[in-house]
């Protein structure tokens, strides 16, 4: 058998079999791009897919109590915590049977608010409403007013949307009269409430419109650019101001534009104008006349001043005399001033150490004095004293206190017996020694003389049976109601008592004793040249807290008395001002004049 051999390559089935796979492999490359075009579309078709026919789908269903409760924890996650958002949960008892959608809007306020006819009778409060209906348009809204005809009765209606009705109007027409249902959109009734023109004291009913569409098949919740689903951002725990002119600042301003031309005139004029106030005033207070005689020591009011150190010689009375001269006639009224240094007047327990009721003339506070007059409210045998307090207890000038010792208003030291100063004047001319009459009516102010402090009633009676169950203050020689033998200047309205009870602000201090009484000559002008003397009952000491005492005699002006301060003030501004002037002239001539900038 002879031997065969095959040769090299394929056999012509195996031909066959490798064409047929060549032209099926080209058919499916073909039909791919035909697919991935199809599945293209399809994902197409589902990207256009809108909310419209997600809400198409959908069937109509009623509102419930957790679809809201839903929606306001959404709304709050972000701004309040979780116990704050547990605080903001609704109860079952807040809510009323839902629509089932087969009533129409009058019939199911009719079994909801089967006492409507009660609740609209009582409701009398502008500016709010009882029934509140939400919807979700200005359309909508009209509808629903329509469809309320059945049910409302005699109750007014208002329209709260947006669309062609101000919001200013909406205000006018709630303040205008009683309304009892609203129907309104969520923007306008929200920017409503916001700016007080919405009160819900008076809401008795809340109704959403919840399961109403539009031609776009969209709720009232599910309005993306409404008030609902898109709220307002706001930072947690804002408190944000109100939305008027005032507080957003948006008032119209005027806002100066500063140029040299402006400003250096400015300047100039506010310099010479100060600088001439200054010199007016100067003069002014170098036309005051003004004598002080510092009896302290003087004269001889020495012994006095030794007689007072001794406290066993505290019961005596002692007098002194200052002589003085004046070398140029004062002209017009002179003023006549008790002056007191180092005496502490404004020491804070010392002010409070008085009674302003009791002094009012109040019966009541009469016999019951107030405890801020302690040590000075009831004498050893617990009667109440009139006046109480430190203040009237240590009064300058009156008349007389016993003899005892007084603390001082400065360190609590016991002094001798703070009998009161006073005075009396002599002139020496050609006519022999003339006394100086002084006036002591009118020397304090009215508001305290009229007001402030009064006498108690003494209707049918005498002051001194007004005083009855009252004592004197344990230093003074005598009691308040035998001050003086006119009625109108003794008890609580004696106006050496009123001035003194008036505390001065300073520890150095002067206080009206009299004024000159120009009636007759030589004193019709003023106080004439020549020599004068004060006798002095020198009465009040000074030692413990060492202090001096003087007599002031003076002129005023409408200016008052001799105080440089405010002159020299205005002069040493004015002078400021004229330099700043000058020195911005100069930079501004080198540098600015031509509207250059200043160069380096």
């Amino acid at each position: 058998m002879a031997e065969g051999r095959v040769p090299d390559g394929n056999t012509p089935e195996e031909d066959v079999t490798e064409d047929q796979t060549d032209q099926a492999s080209k058919a499916a490359k073909r039909k791919r791009p035909a697919e991935k075009r199809a599945t293209k579309k399809k994902k197409g078709e589902q990207k256009k897919k809108t909310i419209t026919d997600v809400l198409a789908s959908s069937k109509p269903k009623a509102g419930s109590p957790a679809d809201l409760q839903n929606l306001v924890t959404q709304y709050f996650s972000d701004k309040r915590s979780v116990i704050e958002q547990e605080d903001l949960r609704l109860s079952d008892s807040c809510f009323l049977s839902c629509n089932d959608l087969t009533h129409t809007l009058s019939s199911y306020l009719k079994q909801v608010c089967p006492k409507w006819a009660k609740i609209q009778k009582n409701h009398t409060e502008k500016s709010s409403v009882v029934l509140l209906i939400v919807c979700s348009s200005a359309l909508r809204a009209i509808e629903l007013i329509k469809q309320l005809t059945t049910f409302k009765g005699a109750a007014k209606t208002i329209k709260l949307f947006a669309k062609h009705i101000k919001i200013e109007e909406q205000v006018k027409l709630l303040q205008k009269g009683v309304t009892h249902i609203g129907v309104g959109t969520p923007g306008r009734v929200s920017a409503l409430i916001e700016n007080d023109g919405l009160n819900l004291k008076s809401l008795r009913y809340l109704v959403l419109d919840w399961n109403w569409r539009d031609q776009k098949l969209r709720r009232m919740v599910d309005i993306p650019e409404g008030p609902v689903m898109n709220p307002v951002k706001e930072e947690p725990f804002s408190r944000r101001p109100d939305n008027s002119a005032f507080k957003q600042q948006r008032l119209p301003a005027w806002t100066p534009m500063l140029t040299a031309r402006s400003v250096l005139p400015f300047l100039y004029f506010t310099g010479l104008i100060c600088l001439l106030l200054g010199i007016w005033l100067i003069l002014t207070v170098q036309t005051i006349q003004e004598i002080k005689l510092d009896y302290t020591e003087a004269g001889t009011c020495d012994k006095c001043f030794a007689k007072r150190k001794d406290v066993s010689l505290a019961g005596e009375s002692c007098s002194c005399t200052v002589t003085f001269a004046i070398e140029k006639m004062f002209k017009g009224d002179v003023f006549v001033y008790y002056g007191l240094k180092n005496f502490h007047q404004n020491l804070r327990r010392y002010m409070d150490s008085r009674d302003d009721t009791q002094t009012a003339g109040r019966k009541r506070n009469l016999k019951n004095p107030s405890s801020y007059c302690k040590p000075f409210v009831r004498d050893q045998n617990g009667s109440p004293i009139a006046p109480c307090g430190a203040v009237a207890n240590s009064i300058f000038n009156g008349k007389g206190i016993a003899h005892s010792h007084t603390p001082t208003p400065i360190t609590g030291d016991f002094i001798p017996s703070l009998f009161p100063d006073s005075f009396s004047l002599t002139h020496y001319g050609s006519r022999g020694p003339v006394p100086v009459t002084l006036l002591r009516r009118g020397i304090a102010w009215y508001t305290d003389k009229n007001i402030k402090y009064r006498n108690p009633n003494t209707e049918n009676m005498t002051l001194a049976q007004a005083f009855n169950g009252t004592v004197q203050p344990l230093y003074w020689q005598r009691p308040v109601y035998e001050f003086d033998a006119d009625p109108s200047n003794n008890g609580f309205i004696n106006e050496d008592l009123i001035v003194w009870m008036r505390e001065a602000a300073f520890p150095n201090f002067k206080k009206l004793y009299g004024v000159l009484h120009r009636s007759r000559n030589p004193f019709k002008n003023g106080l004439p040249v020549g020599n004068y003397s004060i006798h002095i009952n020198y009465n009040f000491p000074v030692q413990p807290f060492q202090g001096r005492k003087e007599v002031v005699l003076t002129t005023l002006t409408w200016f008052g008395g001799p105080n440089y301060f405010l002159p020299i003030a205005y002069l040493v501004t004015g002078s400021v001002v004229l330099l700043m002037a000058v020195a911005l002239t100069a930079i501004w001539w080198k540098f600015g004049k031509n509207g250059k900038n200043m160069e380096g």
